[in-house]
This record gives C-alpha cells, sequence and structure tokens, in this order.
C-alpha cells in the first residue's frame, strides 16, 4: 500500500519535473549559445595568437563587440547558477548530499567565470586609455597578458565544473528521470574539461597541441552537454518505465 502511494506520489510530481527539466533546456541552450558567442566569435574573431599589437588593435577598433561578450558571459553565468539549482531539484530525490555538491561545484564554477571577467574589462581599459609606461607597444603588452590570465581563469573555473559534471554523471545513472546514456556522456564531458586544464598547467609545450586538446573539449564536452540540452528540451525527462511496469 504504501509501495503504491509512493509510486502514485512520483508519478504526480513527473508533469512538473519535466516542466522544470525543459526550462532547464532552454536555460542550458542560452549557455552554450552565449558561450561560443562570446568565447568563440567576440573575443575569438579579435584575438590573433601571437600577435599582441594586432590583437590590442582589433579590440580597440571593435570595442562594442568587444564588450557584447562581456555581456553574453555574463547572461551564461546568470543562467549557470539557475541551472545549477534546477538540477539539484531534479536529483535531490536520488541523493540530496550529492546533488547539493555538484550543485555547489557548478555555482562555484559560475562565480569564478563571473570574476574572470574582471581581467577582460582591465585588458579593454589597458587598450583604452593608453600605455601603462613609456616602454613601446605596453598597452599591447599588458592588455594580452590580461587576456591570456583570462583564459587560463576560465579554464581553472571549469575545474569546478567538471567535479559537478562527475557527481551529476553518478546521479543520472541512479535516476529513474534520465536515461544512463547521458551520464556516460556527463562523464566524458568532465574528463575533456579536465585532461584540458590539467594539461594547460603541467605541458610546457602545450601551445604545439592546443588544437588537439581543443578539440577534446569540443567533440567531449560541447557534445555531450549539447546533447544534455536537446534531450531536455525534447524530452525534459524520462518515461517512468519502472513505475509503469508495476500496472
Amino acid at each position: 500500500m504504501n509501495f503504491a502511494a509512493g509510486a502514485t506520489e512520483v508519478l504526480d510530481q513527473r508533469p512538473r519535473l519535466r516542466k522544470m527539466a525543459r526550462i532547464t533546456g532552454i536555460l542550458y541552450l542560452l549557455i552554450i549559445l552565449c558561450g561560443m558567442y562570446a568565447e568563440g566569435f567576440a573575443r575569438g574573431s579579435l584575438i590573433v595568437a601571437g600577435d599582441v599589437a594586432q590583437t590590442a588593435a582589433n579590440i580597440a577598433e571593435n570595442e562594442g563587440l568587444f564588450r557584447s561578450g562581456l555581456i553574453a558571459d555574463l547572461i551564461m553565468v546568470v543562467c549557470d547558477v539557475a541551472v545549477g539549482v534546477a538540477f539539484f531539484v531534479l536529483l535531490r530525490s536520488v541523493n540530496e548530499t550529492l546533488a547539493l555538491l555538484s550543485a555547489f561545484f557548478r555555482l562555484a564554477q559560475a562565480a569564478a567565470l563571473g570574476i574572470n571577467l574582471v581581467l577582460l574589462w582591465i585588458a579593454l581599459s589597458v587598450v583604452l586609455n593608453g600605455p601603462l609606461d613609456s616602454s613601446p607597444n605596453s598597452a599591447a603588452q599588458w592588455a594580452a597578458l590580461f587576456v591570456g590570465a583570462h583564459s587560463l581563469g576560465y579554464k581553472l573555473a571549469l575545474v569546478f565544473f567538471a567535479f559537478s559534471l562527475i557527481i551529476q554523471a553518478w546521479l543520472f545513472y541512479k535516476s529513474d528521470l534520465f536515461p544512463g546514456w547521458l551520464a556516460i556522456l556527463m562523464l566524458l564531458a568532465s574528463l575533456g574539461y579536465l585532461l584540458d586544464t590539467t594539461a594547460t598547467i603541467l605541458m610546457t609545450d602545450y601551445a604545439r597541441y592546443a588544437d588537439l586538446f581543443e578539440m577534446i573539449v569540443i567533440v567531449s564536452a560541447l557534445g555531450g552537454e549539447l546533447t544534455l540540452c536537446l534531450y531536455l528540451l525534447i524530452r525534459g525527462i524520462a518515461k517512468p518505465a519502472n513505475v509503469a511496469s508495476m500496472g
């Protein structure tokens, strides 16, 4: 009797959880689009690897584009906070402590990314306000330093995200709300982030292999997260196979 009542309660909650999952999917899509715009277009089209002078000139000539990247980053961070809370609500029935820990790691990532944006603002200010000293190309060199520091800070923030995904993968595996293969994709995504950040810190010749590590991140991380995003948008949550089989 108690088991039947519990099953009925689960079924009653599923429409609400499905709606929340789809809202989470919309937020996840915003995260992906804003992240791709900010990092891939707004900054990616302005930063020239190995040419600090040209990078500074591009930023100065395209100030509006650079600033729009900062706005996109802020939107991404805000959405990430909301997604962290949403996944906690969706997964706390599996293990509330681990769901909370996963959310905390995701919130830590969001906080780190938000603070990290200050480095880009300083880089922009340096470019627009001129050199800090009388040495040639001082503004360009300082701007490149802050842009590079932001890039490293971004990767360090993703370490928190990776641990959030590892815990989330386990919760997905144990939950009946999501299929097991999504857990595998989340685990692969976390490993991609951890591998790239670890290589960045430990490898003195990382630049030689940067394209390879970038491809690993794109395939494992972006592929996994985009798949999760689409699943949330289309399906929301999995069908209650276990509960349905009882009837």
